[in-house]
């Protein structure tokens, strides 16, 4: 991502939004294929591999979540 500090307030675009998006979504189907590739593996260290992988999507897509957020001036 970038810094917009320097620029005002400058709002993200619409094309940024869709591309954060489909980051999101390919997150989500990365952490997906993490966690079933751990869960069908016979492999302690490939599981413990694709655990930890599974876990840095998910703290990407929190990263994600939190960034549309800002910018779109949603709350939860």
């Amino acid at each position: 991502m970038y810094n917009n500090q320097g620029q005002g307030n400058h709002s993200i675009s619409g094309k940024e939004l869709s591309y954060l998006a489909d980051t999101l979504k390919n997150e989500e189907l990365l952490a997906k294929l993490c966690v079933q590739g751990a869960a069908n593996s016979q492999s302690s260290s490939l599981k413990q591999t694709l655990t930890h992988l599974s876990q840095e999507r998910l703290q990407n897509i929190s990263i994600l979540i939190n960034t549309m957020q800002q910018q779109s001036g949603i709350t939860h």
